[in-house]
């Protein structure tokens, strides 16, 4: 088949499968490649989807910024719910789904869609446009992860609002490490039990903090949007924990204090750049709002899990 035939196939069976009302893949131009819609849904045309696309296209393109991979943002329409989610460097994955829809449950098989996207678009062979078949059994994963990154950058702020959805404005430092649990549901049947480590960000608690690394299975590296430096050291902080726990710990990248638009001074290019560097994934989140945290552990949830619950 050909890659327009490819990807609208794979499209097809991404709408039978998560019951959305249609899809498109969409390039850097705003020009939309593959599109798709559900034969239950009598009120949607391609058409119709091609024209709400085109009407935010120019919104989408400077709130979202095409680039890295599971970078997503998720609009309201009176058509329903637009979510939009990077497929590589060459692509977004735009659904619409219905206004009731749980989002959190369609965004790992959005997440499986754009790695095919990707490999599709990079003209690499025997694709595979089935939409895997998760498993039907209810299955519950544990990991460690660690969160790393600069002192005050936010990251006991990030656990607090995942954990136990609060943030308190007053900052107090971590004293070596901080551990929280949390059960999440990534999908009906598939629960991922978190064991959150929040390690101390200040140098004088290197020595300690690499004990705390050991046997991790993920790490979320936090740096703040108005402080530049925090940035930059993220470097220091991969060197550090693949010192110990090797180069195979699956790793986010979240820019934190969004909320924070008059102070800001990293912008979303900027921190896009280093994370390419580092090789990771980016996202941009708001401790104090709740803005992005849960999409930013769901995603590492799903690097997780995604090869032991496809078949």
């Amino acid at each position: 088949m050909s890659t327009s035939e490819l990807l609208n196939e794979l499209l097809k069976n991404y709408i039978s499968k998560t019951k959305v009302k249609g899809a498109a893949i969409v390039d850097h131009d705003g020009l939309i490649i593959a599109s798709q819609v559900s034969p239950d849904i009598d009120e949607l045309s391609i058409g119709a989807v091609t024209g709400v696309i085109e009407k935010l296209y120019d919104r989408i393109k400077s709130e979202f910024k095409l680039g890295g991979r599971f970078g997503t943002t998720t609009i309201e329409q009176e058509v329903g719910k637009l979510i939009f989610v990077n497929a590589g460097p060459k692509a977004i994955l735009t659904t619409i789904a219905p206004s009731t829809s749980d989002i959190d449950i369609i965004l790992p098989y959005s997440y499986i869609v754009a790695e095919k996207i990707v490999q599709i678009l990079d003209k690499r062979k025997e694709v595979d446009v089935s939409m895997p078949e998760v498993t039907e059994e209810p299955m519950k994963f544990s990991f460690k992860v660690v969160i790393l990154g600069d002192g005050g950058v936010g990251k006991t702020s990030l656990l607090t609002r995942f954990v136990e959805k609060t943030f308190e404005q007053e900052y107090k430092s971590t004293i070596g490490t901080n551990i929280m649990r949390i059960d999440y549901k990534l999908m009906d049947k598939i629960t991922v039990a978190f064991s959150l480590w929040d390690l101390a960000g200040q140098q004088l608690f290197q020595k300690v903090r690499q004990m705390y690394l050991a046997g991790c299975q993920a790490a979320l590296f936090v740096y703040d949007v108005t402080r530049p430096d925090t940035l930059y050291n993220l470097k220091n902080w991969q060197s550090e924990l693949h010192a110990i726990a090797g180069t195979g710990v699956k790793s986010l990248m979240v820019g934190n204090k969004i909320d924070l638009v008059e102070e800001r001074k990293v912008s979303y290019e900027e921190g896009k750049k280093v994370a390419d560097e580092l090789g990771l994934s980016y996202l941009e989140t708001s401790a104090k709002t709740g803005d992005n945290v849960n999409r930013a552990f769901g995603s590492l949830a799903f690097l997780l899990v995604k090869d032991k619950i496809t078949k």
